[in-house]
């Protein structure tokens, strides 16, 4: 084997993660940028590798199945393609997540690529980072009409990072000045606290810098909490919010950066009702449009990301962008090019309407997870068919299926949740679902039907039918 390091908890590309079905590697794309040449050339080895690729809930791309490890040589190339860190040690650490249409969302109210570049060079060169734990991560969110964290008003869509930052538009009372700022929260379980900060941007990598700094600090002082890494969670539990920007701020005075405290603003009027970016949408660019893709959960073909990149070399910018709902945009098309170029991408079995595979998310399942109880990637997707054959869906209902209580698909609450069990019939151990319905926390508390999958499908066509997916909640 060739793998360059030793393994961690958390899927990398530098080391294989062993499970049922062949190792698992994952490619960080920061920002879930593609473009051309890496999407073809990444087509290419899934045809040599014989296997398929994966759009993940951070907007990463990952490959199951691999019988043995990529070559030192496919390696080296992947690195030029700017698809691997130059530093394998830090190929642990999560995909930094960015609005999936920053610079061509029309709402948006700052073009955050430029930050998501900075930070990532900052990470690529910061060799202390390595030592904390891989669930490390980093969001931005510009403001726009397709968010991250938890701008949107659908829970399912929520991505929570350690460190997050929102931009809002902000006006100064004292000069009557409008400027954006970049509002700071922190995650841990789950659960975003907002620190009631707000940073200019030209100052926003010199405070995530600051940030990484005593976290790492803190993590050499407690090296090991229950025998593995501590995360933020731990630190805030350990500290508290106040003891941690306390510290932040200290290093930070020693660089001269300052942080805007919100109090001393009034936060402008800003739109807070995010569209789902599936279908056509038009760019901010005049005359330009993006075209949202549903994937049937995430995956691609060699063939279709092949087609893809030479679609977007044809029609667009030689660009895709990758999404935490584990769908592809397809961005910068001519308005009077989208009708060319939809039968095209309907040929590759691609669809512009959201379809039931725009909101059904399923872990991996059996028999790729030893964990799981069900073989939740088969069901899903048998289940999309059911509904397909049976229903119109005008929007997206999300339906997640999980094969154990860690919810490793989606880290929000989903419309329907059919999380994975056992069930004892006539002396045999079968494998089952708990079906909750409702996406607030009093829904999953006590599942409406517990079965065999072969019954679930009717149940859900029936659920649907019965009653709007946005009022599932209710």
């Amino acid at each position: 084997m060739n793998w360059l390091v030793e393994a961690n908890a958390c899927p990398g590309l530098f080391y294989g993660t062993a499970a049922q079905d062949g190792f698992l590697i994952r490619l960080r794309t920061p920002g879930g940028w593609l473009n051309s040449p890496q999407g073809k050339a990444i087509a290419t080895w899934l045809e040599q590798w014989q296997t398929t690729i994966q759009v993940t809930n951070r907007a990463n791309l990952q490959i199951r199945g691999l019988q043995k490890s990529p070559s030192l040589e496919e390696f080296q190339t992947l690195q030029k393609l700017g698809l691997a860190a130059h530093n394998p040690s830090i190929d642990h650490l999560r995909n930094i997540m960015s609005s999936p249409t920053a610079g061509i969302d029309c709402q948006e109210s700052i073009d955050t690529r430029p930050l998501v570049q900075e930070l990532d060079n900052f990470i690529q060169n910061y060799p202390s980072i390595a030592e904390l734990s891989p669930k490390f991560s980093i969001g931005i969110d510009g403001g726009g009409a397709v968010g991250i964290g938890t701008g949107s008003t659908m829970a399912w869509q929520h991505r929570y990072n350690e460190i997050q930052l929102s931009a809002i538009a902000v006006n100064n009372p004292t000069n009557l000045t409008s400027l954006v700022c970049f509002r700071l929260a922190l995650a841990g379980d789950k659960q975003l606290y907002d620190t009631d900060l707000l940073i200019e941007p030209e100052n926003c990598l010199a405070v995530v810098k600051a940030l990484v700094k005593v976290y790492v600090d803190y993590v050499q002082q407690n090296p090991n909490i229950k025998g593995k890494k501590p995360r933020m969670k731990h630190l805030l539990k350990d500290w508290g919010l106040a003891k941690y920007l306390e510290q932040v701020n200290s290093q930070l005075h020693r660089t001269s950066t300052g942080i805007i405290h919100q109090q001393k603003y009034w936060q402008a009027a800003h739109s807070t009702q995010p569209y789902f970016h599936l279908g056509i949408h038009p760019q901010k660019q005049p005359g330009l449009s993006y075209i949202g893709l549903s994937l049937r959960l995430g995956q691609l073909t060699a063939n279709q990301l092949w087609g893809l990149a030479a679609l977007s070399e044809t029609f667009g910018s030689g660009q895709l962008r990758l999404t935490p709902w584990q769908t592809v945009i397809l961005p910068d098309i001519p308005d009077e090019k989208v009708s060319e170029l939809l039968p095209k991408l309907a040929s590759l079995g691609l669809s512009a309407s959201p379809g039931w595979d725009g909101g059904i998310v399923a872990c991996s399942g059996k028999p790729g997870c030893a964990a799981a109880a069900t073989a939740t990637q088969i069901h899903a997707s048998l289940l999309a068919d059911y509904l397909k054959e049976r229903l119109t869906c005008n929007s997206p209902v999300n339906i997640h299926l999980t094969g154990c209580a860690k919810s490793c698909a989606q880290p929000g609450p989903a419309e329907i949740t059919l999380l994975g069990t056992t069930i004892e019939e006539n002396g045999q151990i079968l494998e089952a679902y708990q079906v909750y319905v409702g996406d607030s926390q009093k829904f999953l508390e006590t599942p409406i039907f517990e079965g065999e999958f072969a019954k679930i499908p009717p149940l859900i066509a029936q659920i649907l039918s019965s009653q709007k997916s946005k009022n599932l909640d209710e």
